[in-house]
């Protein structure tokens, strides 16, 4: 991954991602912007936060930080989530989680639409990422999709738009892929997460 992706982050312990774009439109002068990743918590906004108790080695890749990768041959964006994550180094099928934070301004009628967008921004990252870009296959990994609403911690696991059974199945018959909603994630193994 290192060597298709300009830059990428290693994480050996907890780590946290924020999306700044929204807040940044409120408060100019926090002087961040977009998508950032820290092992460290952050003050301001509120984050998905990776558990990582075990110290397995993840590596990170900010999408944002690598637009180029997402240009279609007209030279439009494709549509993205937020990051891929990747158990480093694992000795059998790793991990590969895509991420997509949406923030929903405290205002609980946006949740569903929001939590419709991210998904499809996650599913659309992911057919890109295997189909076009060939950069997996259909087995290489365990793949999980994580859809994050980090000002709603209270209602996790979002129970007023979290997915149904039927529609969860569907992802892992059709797709091969695990779809979890939380703010909180805890890395077992290098095969292995688990919602906090």
């Amino acid at each position: 991954m290192e060597k298709i992706f300009r830059e990428t982050e290693r994480f050996e312990s907890d780590f946290y991602i924020g999306d700044y774009t929204r807040y940044s439109e409120s408060y100019p002068t926090c002087g961040k912007t977009g998508v950032v990743m820290s092992n460290m918590p952050f003050a301001d906004i509120k984050t998905l936060h990776f558990e990582n108790k075990q110290h397995i080695p993840v590596l990170a890749v900010n999408f944002e930080k690598n637009l180029s990768y997402f240009r279609g041959n007209d030279h439009e964006l494709v549509s993205n989530c937020e990051c891929m994550l990747v158990s480093d180094k694992a000795r059998k099928k790793g991990w590969l989680v895509l991420a997509e934070l949406k923030y929903c301004g405290g205002d609980p009628r946006t949740v569903n639409d929001n939590f419709e967008k991210a998904l499809s921004q996650v599913k659309d990252t992911f057919l890109y990422l295997r189909d076009i870009k060939h950069l997996f296959g259909e087995s290489d990994y365990r793949y999980i999709w994580v859809v994050s609403l980090p000002e709603h911690d209270e209602m996790i696991p979002f129970s007023q738009f979290y997915p149904s059974p039927e529609r969860i199945l569907t992802y892992k018959e059709q797709l091969h892929v695990n779809l979890i909603c939380s703010n909180t994630i805890e890395i077992r193994t290098h095969q292995h997460v688990k919602v906090e």
